[in-house]
């Protein structure tokens, strides 16, 4: 018999446009800010942690396996290992789902996991120099956050993931309004919810060091605004310039934050006397062909509701990523029965923002929240996933 996984904790910081008020945070900085907002936050001991797990995309050579790192950083012995892992946009999801299967195969009964990511921070490569045959000539620096937006494998040189997500648009016969709407609803959602303050006591402050004075305190998500429809619809597309659809505007951003959430055996919760906040009722993830990769992020869905015995219907709360408004607008056409008025409420990538290696924790972190203050029992979060792959969780409230 598998045991039960509860969150006991579940924190984010603030999600930071790329070259904004967390841009001079290094990853590692970042990680290591959530972990102990983490265990401040629940009253836990870090010395329990068994197990530490972390999703990081853009990995770099200055914080090797970020995962144990980081924990160590935020008082969790030396003696409990981490897990650094690298699942494109859903790292921080996958870094959950392998804490959930520990605890479930009762390998630990504590564990951590999360995700990071720092995309103002992305190194430049030089990936010449190292052999005899250039040891002369000029040399050509390539951008790391523009290779992570690409896949390689498409095409002779490559397609940009918006120019994959036009691919959904004809596929699915997506209109431009809708996804103009769709990009509307989720930053208006999410303003709101700033406004009533839902986000308060989870979301961390991030304190930024100063050359001088006092440190910089970044407390809000950087991302929401109040676009209009005229603003929306006036946007140029900006991956197929004839005849595209897909905008700057109707597209998740590029970012920096942390998210990460304390899972515990649900009998050792209970012994030390730990508030289960949400049960991980059910996880999964699905391969689809990469050329359709936005197709991940609804595709998983079923598989995923069939893992739980559950139906579309069941669900109260969904949170499908807005990597762009065309996936969630093709989600709405692959599943007539997805409603629009249960789905990305408090908004998602397009005006959160989608700091890759913690897009999936960061959906859990507030689902758990979400549905507990909107007096909700069962939410679905999912993603799509560069190179082809869909990847999700059910969570249910006590």
């Amino acid at each position: 018999m598998t045991e039960k996984v509860v969150i006991a904790g579940a924190v984010r910081t603030p999600i930071g446009s790329v070259g904004g008020g967390l841009s001079s945070v290094q990853a590692e900085d970042l990680a290591v800010t959530v972990l102990k907002a983490l265990f401040s936050s629940s009253g836990f001991d870090p010395n329990l942690v068994e197990y530490t797990c972390m999703g990081w995309v853009m990995q770099d050579p200055r914080s090797p396996n970020i995962a144990k790192t980081a924990a160590e950083r935020a008082g969790v012995p030396c003696t409990s290992p981490g897990t650094t892992f690298h699942e494109n946009c859903a790292s921080g999801g996958a870094a959950i789902h392998s804490i959930a299967r520990r605890i479930m195969l009762g390998e630990i009964s504590i564990g951590v996991a999360g995700g990071v990511e720092s995309l103002s921070n992305v190194p430049r490569y030089l990936f010449s120099g190292r052999t005899k045959g250039q040891l002369y000539g000029d040399m050509t620096l390539v951008d790391g956050l523009f290779g992570a937006l690409t896949d390689t494998n498409v095409g002779e040189s490559g397609e940009l993931m918006g120019l994959l997500s036009e691919r959904l648009v004809e596929r699915y016969q997506l209109t431009r309004e809708e996804q103009d709407e769709i990009a509307y609803r989720s930053h208006h959602g999410a303003i709101e919810a700033w406004e009533s303050g839902a986000f308060d006591g989870y979301v961390v402050p991030v304190e930024v060091p100063q050359r001088r004075g006092e440190p910089k305190i970044v407390a809000r998500d950087e991302g929401p605004r109040p676009v209009t429809m005229d603003e929306l619809a006036a946007a140029r597309p900006y991956f197929k310039r004839d005849g595209g659809t897909i905008t700057a505007v109707n597209a998740s951003s590029v970012n920096d934050g942390a998210a990460a959430v304390l899972l515990v055996n649900e009998k050792r919760a209970a012994e030390l006397g730990l508030e289960p906040l949400a049960e991980i009722r059910g996880f999964h993830n699905i391969g689809v062909a990469r050329e359709y990769m936005g197709e991940g992020a609804f595709k998983v869905i079923p598989p995923l509701l069939e893992k739980t015995g559950l139906s579309i219907a069941d669900i109260d709360l969904f949170e499908i990523n807005e990597a762009f408004a065309a996936v969630l607008a093709s989600a709405f056409h692959f599943l007539p029965e997805l409603l629009p008025d249960r789905t990305n409420l408090w908004g998602s990538g397009i005006s959160l923002g989608h700091p890759v290696g913690c897009t999936g924790a960061r959906q859990v972190v507030d689902m758990t929240h979400q549905l507990r203050r909107r007096g909700q029992k069962i939410g679905l979060t999912t993603r799509c996933v560069g190179g082809g792959m869909g990847s999700g969780e059910v969570l249910a409230v006590f």
